[in-house]
């Protein structure tokens, strides 16, 4: 295999319905550089490794599996692909997705290669689901299409994608801090990653959907994380991600904002749908910054979402 550019990771775990569209949207790509496919399988139960053994023999020039004896979990899978990747740039792709577009990498790496400054070039995916309904696009928020992310903005709960970034390889399997910074919580990395990209340089966000994102699938063993676990798991999830990030970053950031953002539509969501209470409970796991600022943050987004309506604005 000759030294590649780019690294594209794709993780997967129980998803044989799928992994064939994401591994043919990658091998579909036209570049004018070499990139290999990093396939790390998370030790499931179905025929997902067997149709990765196909693919890896018909294209071992460009394939590379890791095929784990015991499941790991979403976060340790996806860092320790990244920690594996031989390019000088890395990309990922989950198992149940899959690229629209077969100039992503190229577009993507040309980029980075007109604007050295920059660390990561990241982009919009359409929500898709299995009956090929779609529902927009996101990020959608105006003030990161077609510019730059920004740590501020992202802790104001402006964020973007991380699956969508090609970044340059950064990753270190011997910076420990960083590895069980990024695994701390099992189902949940990519905030981790958005901030550490952030921190490290500058993140540009292009407004084209050059990949899909399944937001649900009809087979009961289609394991997508929003689509499985509990409203009240999520948040939780949440909450641990961003303690988390408070420990790692030690007072660098600030994150009661953060925290405000994320617990807004979770918390309209408990109002509408039940489970208010124990919602709250886990509420009480916020620093007191985050309590005591939620009560305004939270009269401040109603009201702005109220003016926002009756004057046809945005969303807010």
């Amino acid at each position: 295999m000759n030294q590649p550019l780019v690294t594209v990771l794709i993780t997967t775990y129980n998803q044989e319905r799928y992994i064939g569209t994401a591994i043919d949207s990658v091998l579909a790509q036209k570049t004018d550089f070499p990139f290999e496919i990093y396939i790390s399988e998370d030790c499931g139960s179905d025929g997902t490794r067997a149709i990765l053994q196909d693919y890896a023999a018909r294209f071992p020039e460009i394939i590379r599996l890791n095929l784990r004896e015991k499941n790991v979990g979403i976060s340790r899978n996806w860092y320790e692909g990244l920690c594996a990747a031989r390019g000088q740039y890395v990309c990922t792709l989950e198992g149940d997705d899959w690229w629209r577009d077969e100039n992503k990498l190229q577009k993507q790496v040309d980029f980075l290669r007109a604007h050295p400054d920059y660390l990561a070039v990241s982009h919009t995916l359409l929500l898709t689901d299995d009956a090929g309904n779609t529902y927009g696009t996101l990020p959608d928020d105006q003030r990161i299409l077609g510019k730059d992310a920004t740590m501020a903005l992202f802790l104001s709960g402006v964020t973007y994608s991380c699956t969508a970034c090609l970044v340059k390889n950064i990753f270190d399997p011997a910076d420990r801090a960083l590895y069980d910074y990024v695994t701390a919580n099992r189902s949940i990395a990519d905030f981790a990653l958005c901030m550490l990209y952030l921190d490290k340089g500058k993140v540009f966000v292009m407004n084209e959907a050059l990949s899909a994102y399944r937001v649900a699938g009809t087979d009961e063993n289609h394991q997508n994380y929003n689509g499985t676990q509990s409203a009240l798991k999520k948040y939780a999830d949440f909450l641990d991600v961003v303690n988390a990030s408070r420990r790692y970053w030690q007072g660098k950031y600030p994150f009661a904002k953060c925290l405000c953002a994320g617990s807004f539509y979770p918390f309209i969501d408990r109002i509408k749908y039940g489970d208010l209470r124990p919602f709250v409970r886990l509420m009480g796991g916020m620093p007191l910054s985050a309590k005591l600022l939620f009560p305004f943050y939270f009269a401040g987004r109603c009201l702005s979402l109220v003016l926002h309506k009756l004057t046809g604005g945005t969303k807010a």
